[in-house]
């Protein structure tokens, strides 16, 4: 891991901000409550008593909780693509980028 990687236990507290986020959408905590056959209580209890254990163990284990819409690349590969826009964007100012005309 490097210097600048977040600490399992900052993993952790991000995945709970996700849940938290999550839940706090109306009418989602009853459609997980009914997808998984539970009560309402029920997810609120494993919420408040069990997601930060959870997602820390988790994070212990090298794995994280993003959004199901992210999409993972590699580090090979986001590095290419940092390496590329690095490039582009040393090769045109921002007032350029700006004002141009699209040819």
């Amino acid at each position: 891991m490097s210097a600048s990687s977040p600490t399992p236990a900052e993993r952790a507290r991000k995945g709970c901000v996700l849940v938290a986020r999550a839940l706090a959408e109306p009418g989602r905590a009853a459609a997980v409550a009914t997808l998984m056959g539970l009560s309402e209580s029920t997810v609120s209890r494993i919420r408040n008593e069990r997601v930060d254990e959870v997602l820390l163990f988790l994070a212990h284990l090298g794995l994280k909780v993003v959004p199901s819409d992210f999409q993972c690349v590699d580090q090979k590969t986001f590095g290419a693509f940092q390496v590329l826009w690095e490039r582009a964007m040393s090769q045109t100012s921002a007032a350029r980028l700006i004002f141009e005309d699209a040819d």
